[in-house]
């Protein structure tokens, strides 16, 4: 990945992804939400925080970063970063804000309204980069470069389907049946954009800290398939519903396509871990396996959630988002942002004096102690809702809050370059989040 093709903005969506992070915690830490308790206006905030604000500003920041890696060519449009960035947290903020207008507080009802349009400029902006870079003849014949633009699609159809939920619980058009909608939109989320577009940029990550060979696989050619049939049936599903026809086919076949596409990706990382040239993968990937047991314990738990709902339901969701989507994410944050860190710092020093190496800029053991306290609160989470327990969903909320707080402050070293010896480190420390406005120069280091 080389220095000159590191978008600009990366780590300011990192950033502005973990602040929803805390405020979600923090929130639901105060009894803003808990089991069964989430069609209030503070439990929907606390919801869209979490999802909106935390996965996917993360994930948007991910794919402005790795999409240049992916095609293997610059990221196209580039200065469209900052403001789908400020458009997206606008509509983040306005979104979980307007939300308590449900509970009564009317003033905020303009921002319920506006924060559909901010949400889906940010989108746009987004798509139109990821497009322009991936939508290429040589690009298209690979299958994560597809899977990345169909992830893209379903997140077309999450904003639709949120936008008209927002519309109809403000009472301003169309009234949409709720229950039919909430899980169509909980599906094109969580298992259209925000799983498919973490497939596509693993097959990526997991194959460069790992040392795998990169192969042509049918099992990825199987995956896009089984993925793009499942997309195409809700975005189908969600027409249909426009028109008032019942969409209960459209969601019982679906469901029985996840089973199948989440085995197949399980497969295929499984390919690609047996191949690994590296003997003693890092903590990232060792974590990232717990990531891939959450996912499969949360397809287990959506089928009783399915047919049976309520806890079986919001176990199941709770585990695909905590466990399985945010483990992955935090897991691979630390590396991730360690290795920018390394590029924007010492890449430039390469040949000319010893550098440090790449995980020198993290603690590795208090690294595994967040992660391992994040799982232990995604379980704990997970059996609280089970048991419909308010004490034990705080109990896990609050484990949760700690972890990120404590991976935050890692985060933060990392930047500092606080684990690096004196002499290591240059005169002048990068910015936390914020882009250089020059380009690199020469790094002066103390003597």
């Amino acid at each position: 990945m080389p220095g000159k093709h590191l978008s600009r903005w990366t780590l300011a969506w990192f950033g502005s992804a973990l602040l929803f992070l805390l405020a979600a915690c923090g929130l639901a830490l105060l009894g803003a939400a808990g089991p069964q308790d989430w069609s209030r206006g503070a439990g929907l905030a606390v919801v869209h925080l979490f999802t909106l604000g935390w996965l996917c500003h993360v994930m948007l920041g991910a794919l402005i970063q790795f999409v240049p890696v992916l095609a293997a060519r610059p990221l196209a449009l580039p200065m469209l970063a900052l403001p789908a960035l400020i458009a997206a947290s606008a509509g983040t903020v306005d979104l979980a804000l307007g939300f308590l207008f449900l509970d009564g507080h009317d003033a905020l009802r303009p921002l319920f309204l506006i924060a559909p349009f901010a949400t889906g400029l940010g989108f746009t902006l987004v798509a139109l980069m990821v497009a322009a870079t991936l939508l290429t003849h040589a690009t298209l014949r690979l299958a994560e470069v597809r899977l990345v633009l169909l992830a893209l699609f379903a997140l077309a159809g999450l904003w639709l389907s949120g936008t008209l939920m927002v519309l109809t619980l403000s009472g301003t058009a169309m009234v949409l049946d709720l229950a039919v909608t909430r899980p169509l939109h909980i599906l094109l989320g969580v298992g259209g954009w925000l799983s498919l577009a973490a497939f596509g940029v693993s097959y990526k990550l997991f194959a460069m800290f790992l040392l795998a060979p990169e192969k042509i696989s049918r099992l990825r050619d199987a995956i896009f398939l089984t993925a793009m049939l499942g997309v195409t049936i809700l975005l189908t599903a969600l027409l249909l519903l426009l028109t008032e026809r019942s969409t209960a086919w459209a969601m019982g076949v679906t469901l029985g396509l996840i089973p199948v596409i989440a085995l197949l990706y399980l497969s295929e990382i499984t390919r690609i871990w047996q191949s690994r040239r590296r003997a003693a993968p890092e903590g990232n990937m060792l974590w990232s396996r717990v990531a891939l047991a959450f996912l499969g314990l949360a397809v287990l738990l959506a089928l009783p959630g399915w047919f049976i709902g309520g806890v079986w339901a919001e176990a199941a969701i709770f585990l695909a988002l905590v466990g399985w989507l945010s483990t992955l994410t935090l897991a691979q944050m630390v590396k991730i942002v360690s290795f920018l860190t390394w590029i924007q710092i010492f890449a430039p020093r390469i040949g000319r004096r010893p550098v440090p190496l790449v995980q020198k800029l993290s603690n590795a053991q208090a690294v595994a102690f967040c992660l391992a306290l994040w799982s232990a609160g995604a379980v704990t989470g997970c059996v609280a809702l089970l048991l419909a327990s308010s004490a034990g969903f705080r109990l896990a909320v609050a484990l949760l809050t700690l972890a990120a707080l404590g991976l935050v402050r890692e985060l933060i070293a990392i930047r500092h370059l606080s684990h690096l010896a004196a002499q290591e480190r240059p005169a002048t420390l990068p910015h936390l989040i914020l882009p250089l406005t020059q380009p690199l120069q020469p790094v002066e280091f103390r003597s």
